[in-house]
């Protein structure tokens, strides 16, 4: 006679645990790439949504303002007119009297630094921010190989920044057709892939460095470098025409390397495309690679080891200075060296301005009181806005680091001593305080070294950096 136990014992004894269908592991279920995905992607559409809104938009507004052949080819020749130190920062105008060219020189040539700082943020700590909160050993304890586990993770926020160039590219294709009211104004669809193709791998190279580097630095240094090199690459390929000593550089701003590849305005240069995608693959290889081979309790370069003295034990306000220190050096040398490329170009840029005197005289009007044609004033025009950006990734950093106090729990057992909340608050913010005054002090220093160089006053310039500080 069969129980009713033996009953449920043979029950279950005959259950199959069924592992999760690859659909369900593509929604998030069961799979490292999954989950990533499935975090990333909700961002991934908003970017692509806002930035396709606003292709549509300045599309509509040129074919409703310039409706004639006429009036198109004039308002081409007014922008092809303007001094290189203008052109420059939106690149080279190509067949910009036809939509698709426009569209592509106005709005698509910046969308690389935009969503390349998604792109950095991102992959700087995909894998070092995880490692640091700790949850990255719940994963690695799983099995799954740790070369596996890293290269899902690349390859789910490599997924998003696909699926944010495809929808932009589609909203563009079609809005741009349905708009094309000239002779040259539509678009192939097979030019929109050929852009789709370059912004995937502009935006995605920013990112790759910091991958690279985030297992050996951190993410604060990772990000630092990331930045560095997104922001330099830009700057040098906005200004590298008009300043000789940005000349030197051009090999290395992947920017400037793909200039000639404008599907949109008719301009193809498929070889330079490729060559950045064997470069940002390579970088992924090499960030895979690093993080396989580094010990998963050592933190990455994100705080000192502790040294014979117990410096950075002595209070809360000293530990918070050493768990930012590596990263407030990398952002402050990277920047620094930023500086003095930018400073000790000035003298380039106000030759090439003085031998335009309705542009000299048109600069003077927009900024009466302040004298744009100094080292200041070209740091005012080419750093300013760009910085305020760098210091604010940084300033984020560190602040995202003693927010996480809490929120990883090191903050119970910080309180465990005799501190008080009152007390731990101030002195931890005051480390983040210090961590960006050292940053800025670096910046300072270089910005002051490229500004003597010149011969100029170098008091203007390192107050402005103090403001870039202070915000």
């Amino acid at each position: 006679m069969t129980t009713e136990a033996q009953l449920g014992g043979a029950g279950a004894a005959t259950s199959v645990l069924r592992p999760p269908t690859r659909a369900a592991r593509l929604l998030g279920l069961g799979s490292v790439y999954g989950k990533a995905f499935r975090d990333s992607r909700r961002t991934a559409l908003v970017l692509a949504a806002v930035f396709g809104l606003l292709v549509a938009a300045t599309a509509g507004q040129v074919v409703s303002q310039f409706a004639t052949i006429e009036s198109r080819l004039i308002f081409a020749r007014q922008l092809t007119a303007l001094p290189a130190v203008f052109q420059g920062m939106l690149g080279e105008p190509v067949r910009i009297d036809t939509l698709g060219g426009f569209v592509s020189w106005r709005i698509l040539n910046f969308i690389p630094v935009m969503l390349g700082i998604w792109s950095l943020v991102a992959f700087s700590g995909t894998l070092a921010g995880e490692l640091a909160r700790g949850s990255l050993d719940f994963v690695a304890a799983t099995p799954v190989a740790r070369r596996r586990l890293a290269a899902q993770k690349v390859l789910a926020f490599v997924s998003s920044v696909l699926l944010t160039v495809v929808v932009l590219e589609a909203i563009l294709y079609a809005s741009v057709n349905a708009l094309a009211a000239l002779p040259g104004d539509s678009v192939s669809l097979g030019a929109a892939a050929g852009s789709g193709a370059w912004l995937l791998v502009t935006i995605l190279l920013p990112g790759a460095v910091a991958f690279a580097v985030a297992p050996i630095l951190g993410r604060g240094g990772a990000l630092g470098v990331g930045a560095v090199v997104l922001f330099l690459s830009f700057v040098v390929s906005a200004y590298s025409d008009i300043v000789p000593a940005f000349e030197i550089l051009r090999p290395l701003s992947y920017l400037h390397f793909t200039a000639d590849h404008r599907p949109l305005g008719g301009q193809w240069d498929w070889p330079s495309v490729g060559v950045l995608a064997g470069v940002v693959v390579a970088l992924f290889v090499a960030g895979v690679a690093a993080f396989e081979r580094r010990d998963l309790l050592a933190p990455g370069g994100g705080r000192f080891r502790i040294p014979a003295i117990r410096l950075w034990i002595r209070g809360v306000f000293l530990r918070g200075v050493g768990e930012r220190l590596p990263a407030s050096l990398a952002w402050g040398f990277g920047l620094g060296l930023y500086g003095i490329l930018i400073a000790t170009s000035a003298d380039e840029f106000v030759a090439q301005i003085g031998k335009i005197p309705q542009i000299a005289e048109m600069i003077r009007r927009i900024f009466p009181d302040a004298n744009i044609l100094s080292t200041a004033g070209f740091l005012q025009l080419s750093f300013f806005g760009q910085g305020i950006i760098m210091f604010g990734l940084a300033a984020a950093t560190f602040v995202g680091g003693w927010a996480s106090d809490e929120g990883e729990r090191r903050l119970e057992v910080l309180l465990s001593a005799p501190v008080g909340r009152l007390a731990w608050a101030l002195r931890s913010g005051a480390s983040v305080l210090a961590a960006v005054a050292i940053m800025t002090f670096l910046m300072a220093l270089g910005v002051a070294a490229g500004t003597a160089a010149q011969g100029d006053d170098i008091v203007g310039p390192t107050t402005g950096v103090a403001v870039l500080g202070l915000y």
